[in-house]
């Protein structure tokens, strides 16, 4: 039996095929405190650098609110694509900053659809929060319930969800 010392490689069994990983971005304004937005772009970065190098799929969208002649709307920015536009998401996610507010459950519901629909045995949701859902008519225990609701219909289609907290509010995203 070899020794594993510092220098020694290790060799894992990996097989792209089977996992995929999509990346749902708070960029609202509270995401302006404390450079949030660029700890949140930073994780962006990092997590889709670490899945193009290994060939997993990946898909990362951002998200906010809008505003049209009938009321606030969600905003989805995409940055990278499971199939992608062209080699360039890397340069798409410096794109990601703090904008307005955010209706956190329908940005879910979206990236977790395109989520389940793939093939990949492991599905990976990974959400850069800081843990504040605030919208019109959107926020507190309501919008807490509405998250805590997707997560759990999701989970059941077999998706794997991590919250990574940017900020003071990991009780937030905990709950």
């Amino acid at each position: 039996m070899a020794r594993r010392t510092r220098s020694s490689p290790v060799f894992l069994e990996f097989r792209p095929a089977y996992i995929t990983r999509s990346t749902r971005v708070d960029e609202s304004g509270s995401m302006w405190s404390a450079d949030r937005a660029t700890y949140a772009r930073a994780a962006a970065i990092i997590l889709h650098d670490f899945c193009e190098g290994l060939e997993i799929p990946v898909m990362v969208y951002g998200h906010s609110t809008g505003r049209d002649g009938r009321g606030n709307t969600v905003e989805m920015y995409s940055y990278a694509e499971f199939d992608g536009f062209d080699r360039d998401d890397k340069y798409r996610l410096m794109d990601i900053c703090d904008r307005n507010n955010n209706r956190d459950g329908a940005a879910l519901r979206y990236v977790a659809e395109a989520l389940s629909k793939r093939q990949e045995a492991v599905k990976l949701l990974i959400l850069v929060s800081d843990g504040q859902p605030a919208d019109m008519g959107y926020d507190g225990t309501a919008a807490e319930e509405d998250l805590r609701g997707i997560k759990q219909e999701y989970q059941r289609t077999g998706a794997i969800f991590v919250a990574a907290a940017i900020g003071e509010d990991k009780a937030s995203i905990q709950r």
